[in-house]
């Protein structure tokens, strides 16, 4: 799948979902930004290529990379890093299914597990435990790898 076939993919099972919200925003073939809240770009992810894509939601970032390992800290600090394996034919249904569980809330905060170090021991290797604000209350608990949403009703 190349990044074309990436920006048709998350067109069909995004758009129907945000509506006019949902723009594309083509910078060059290997980099797209996908705008899920229209100009408010608070919601957000941006593709490079076919294996790396960052999350942005509520000032948070995601962060999904098949070259983990390549990363330092200072490519990490403050984010959200996913350790499991990226398996670039399953990663677009995944950031479709993160998008998914985190449309319709806010983050609350966020806490950090350190767990290890990568194999060139320049990052740290966490888990992350992330608890957001929702109007829904059939919505539950939703891991994904190291990553857990933890959902307390807004008040």
């Amino acid at each position: 799948m190349d990044v074309t076939e990436l920006e048709t993919f998350y067109e069909m099972s995004l758009r129907p979902i945000f509506g006019e919200q949902f723009h594309l925003v083509h910078e060059r073939d290997d980099f797209v930004h996908i705008i899920l809240d229209g100009e408010k770009e608070d919601f957000f992810f941006t593709l490079y290529g076919v294996g790396h894509v960052r999350l942005y939601w509520c000032n948070e970032c995601f962060i999904f990379d098949n070259q983990r390992n390549d990363l330092v800290s200072s490519d990490t600090f403050g984010e959200i890093v996913f350790e499991g394996r990226i398996d670039i034919q399953k990663l677009p249904q995944a950031i479709v299914d993160l998008v998914l569980q985190l449309r319709d809330s806010s983050f609350l905060r966020k806490k950090e597990l350190v767990k290890g170090k990568t194999p060139s021991g320049y990052d740290s290797i966490k888990d992350y435990i992330i608890q957001a604000k929702t109007n829904n209350p059939q919505k539950s608990s939703y891991r994904f790898a190291n990553i857990l949403i933890e959902y307390h009703l807004r008040r």
